[in-house]
């Protein structure tokens, strides 16, 4: 009896033993099927990424074209979709490498390395043995990921020099019409695209006219790439993420500014009519490799701060300018809130002098305040302050100042110094000599202003409208609804550079 009933157990181990291998051995060939991920991309989103894209972004996930370009408005998801498409061709093809680039390098670390992160939590939390088996945790980090199929996605700065070094699957261009050398780096991104057959995709919201992502809308040249448009009507709930009622609330607060409603809202690229600073002389004062210094920081340099003050309607705004040589910086910009007192802004300037020696001028707006505010600045420690009222003339003074210092120009390769617009309004943005980069383009001419990729600051520096008076005055404007707080505000730092004199040293023998 005993060894029927030891014969038994054995049985019954043998059949449980057999049923756990044939359970291990199907879930490894599920696995197996599961590691070849979908054909289709918007399966791959629901299957792998467990979120179910909207109707309006299937044809752009689904386009198997090479070369793409997709202009669509702000918060409908070009960049969070375009991540995931980006990790279906990791997956889809192994051993690629893939790069993603944008006016300014922390734009893909913020932005579009943490929509990747989102979507590979998303996947681990789906599926972890396949999560795992792919890609796993440790190989997750800030600006690069990679795969176990030896794929890599790699966060990169838009300089052509850099693209060009890699030989890349696929490229994805953020913001593409805001770079600043698009020319440039589109060259050099068929490049390193050619020995792969790769893929470029190319996304932003419209800006300016005279621009490669321009072209691949409209010039029968660029006739190779795919475009997709998304206006904000398509992603309205519950179709898209956005909210019908704050998109009125939008609608009607830059119900002054239209144009700017047609290129973030409507997709649509707008003329510059009788603005002071076109988005053309905009983006080519763009720097990419300049970034606002942190007034908490040291910091040694030839400093100039403009100071707009604002306080029920407007806002108090603080720019600081620093000049190396001829070329002008940007290298701070702040905005305070609505309601800030002028003692709190006076006090975050007085920081800004005590951590950051050489604070050559402050050039303050004093219109409607008074002299006082100046006697407060100087009551509160600041030193060299100078108040300036706004009337026409000065308005007129500043504004010239800012324009200026973006007109003049020289060539990087040659050192030729001229304007990038002449009075006449003919525009020539590469050398007149003649001088080719790298890749074989003209060179592009540098403003002697250089300014960080601050959205908010480029709309209101190109909000900012003009009309010339009977008297010959220009008088300055801005749309209701609108802002210039920032333009005013770097206008004044600038004009502060201008008008003070850099001290000479002079070497006593």
């Amino acid at each position: 009896m005993s060894r029927w009933s030891s014969l038994r157990r054995s049985l019954r181990g043998l059949r449980e033993r057999l049923l756990r291998d044939f359970e291990e051995f199907s879930r490894s060939l599920d696995l197996e099927e599961m590691e070849k991920p979908p054909d289709d991309p918007v399966e791959f989103c629901r299957k792998w990424l467990g979120y179910e894209p909207y109707r309006y972004i299937w044809p752009f996930l689904r386009d198997r074209s090479h070369f793409i370009a997709i202009v669509a408005a702000r918060q409908v998801g070009k960049t969070f979709n375009g991540m995931a498409k980006l990790l279906w061709y990791a997956f889809r093809y192994p051993g690629s490498v893939i790069l993603v680039t944008a006016p300014k390098l922390d734009q893909v670390k913020n932005i579009a390395f943490k929509a990747l992160h989102q979507h590979l939590r998303r996947m681990k939390r789906l599926h972890p043995e396949l999560f795992e088996k792919t890609v796993g945790d440790r190989n997750v980090l800030r600006t690069i990921i990679r795969f176990k199929n030896g794929s890599i996605i790699l966060a990169e700065s838009p300089i052509p020099e850099t693209i060009r070094g890699h030989t890349a699957k696929v490229v994805y261009l953020m913001e593409a019409n805001f770079i600043r050398y698009d020319e440039d780096l589109y060259t050099a991104v068929l490049f390193t695209l050619n020995t792969t057959n790769g893929y470029l995709i190319a996304e932003s919201t419209p800006w300016n006219t005279d621009s490669v992502f321009y072209k691949m809308f409209h010039d029968p040249a660029y006739k190779a790439f795919s475009t997709h448009r998304i206006v904000y009507t398509e992603a309205l709930s519950p179709h898209g993420p956005l909210s019908p009622e704050i998109v009125e609330m939008i609608k009607r607060q830059l119900a002054g500014d239209p144009a700017r409603w047609k290129r973030e809202m409507l997709c649509e690229w707008t003329e510059d009519l009788n603005v002071w600073l076109p988005t053309s002389l905009i983006t080519l004062a763009q720097d990419s490799a300049l970034s606002y210094l942190d007034p908490e920081e040291p910091a040694q340099g030839e400093f100039y701060i403009g100071v707009d003050l604002g306080k029920h309607a407007d806002y108090s705004v603080v720019a600081v300018i620093e000049k190396r040589g001829d070329h002008l910086y940007l290298v701070h910009c702040h905005q305070f809130p609505l309601e800030t007192s002028y003692g709190a802004v006076i006090g975050y300037i007085k920081r800004l002098q005590d951590n950051w020696r050489g604070v050559r001028a402050i050039y303050a707006d004093k219109t409607g305040v008074g002299d006082y505010i100046v006697e407060d600045m100087i009551r509160g420690g600041l030193r060299n302050v100078r108040g300036i009222n706004f009337t026409v003339d000065t308005k007129e003074q500043m504004a010239t100042a800012l324009k200026e210092a973006m007109r003049e120009a020289e060539c990087p390769i040659c050192g030729w110094k001229g304007h990038i617009e002449s009075v006449e309004g003919e525009w020539q943005t590469t050398c007149p000599r003649g001088c080719k980069t790298e890749e074989g383009n003209p060179a592009t001419l540098r403003p002697r202003l250089h300014i960080p990729y601050d959205p908010e600051l480029f709309h209101e520096l190109n909000v900012e409208r003009y009309e010339l008076s009977k008297t010959g005055k220009l008088h300055f404007n801005h749309p209701e609804g609108t802002h210039d707080d920032r333009f005013w505000a770097l206008a004044l730092a600038i004009y502060a550079a201008e008008q003070e004199k850099t001290p000479t040293l002079i070497r006593i023998r």
